[in-house]
C-alpha cells in the first residue's frame, strides 16, 4: 500500500460530527433573562422549578437548543445583582457530615467556641461564599424564593 492508500482509508473512515443536541446559555444571559422575569412578573418566584419555567421560553426564544438546569440557573442567580434568593431552611437529623454547602456547594468553615476548660468545640458550620449556616443538627433547603431587587440589593418595594 502507498501513502496515499494510507490517507484516503484514513479519511474514509472519519464520520462526520453530529450537530450538538443542546447549549449551554452564557451566565450574563441567564442573569439578564431571569432580572426581566422577575420584573415583568411583579411579584417574587417561590420555587426555583417555577423561575425556571418562566425563564426557558425567554432562553428558546434567542436559541431553541439553550437548556438549564435548576442548580445552574440558581447558582447564577445566587451573586447576580438585582436579584435576592431568600432559602427557607427545615432541620433534618445529622447523618454523615456535610463536605460542601448544600445551596451553592462551596467550602464549609467550622463554627468553634472555647468551653470553659479552654477545650476548642464545634457548634456548626458556615458556607464561605453564601449565608448557609447549620449547627450540629443539620439544616437543608428545601425552597428557594427569588425576588428582584436594586443592583444596591435594596428591595424595590417599600413592602417587600
Amino acid at each position: 500500500m502507498s501513502v496515499k492508500d494510507v490517507e484516503a482509508s484514513r479519511v474514509k473512515r472519519r464520520r462526520p460530527v453530529p450537530p450538538p443536541k443542546y447549549r449551554r446559555p452564557p451566565a450574563e444571559l441567564v442573569r439578564s433573562f431571569a432580572r426581566r422575569t422577575l420584573g415583568r412578573v411583579g411579584r417574587p418566584i417561590r420555587s426555583q422549578a417555577a423561575l425556571r419555567r418562566a425563564v426557558l421560553p425567554s432562553l428558546h426564544s434567542k436559541d431553541p437548543l439553550f437548556v438549564l438546569g435548576g442548580w445552574r440557573l440558581r447558582k447564577i442567580l445566587l451573586e447576580a445583582p438585582g436579584v435576592r434568593v431568600d432559602v427557607r431552611y427545615a432541620e433534618r437529623p445529622t447523618r454523615r457530615l456535610l463536605q460542601r454547602c448544600p445551596v451553592c456547594r462551596s467550602e464549609l468553615r467550622p463554627i468553634r467556641n472555647r468551653t470553659l476548660e479552654g477545650d476548642r468545640v464545634t457548634l456548626g458550620y458556615r458556607c464561605t461564599r453564601c449565608t448557609y449556616w447549620t449547627h450540629l443538627r443539620r439544616r437543608v433547603p428545601v425552597r428557594y424564593r427569588f425576588f428582584r431587587v436594586g443592583l444596591d440589593g435594596e428591595p424595590l418595594d417599600p413592602a417587600d
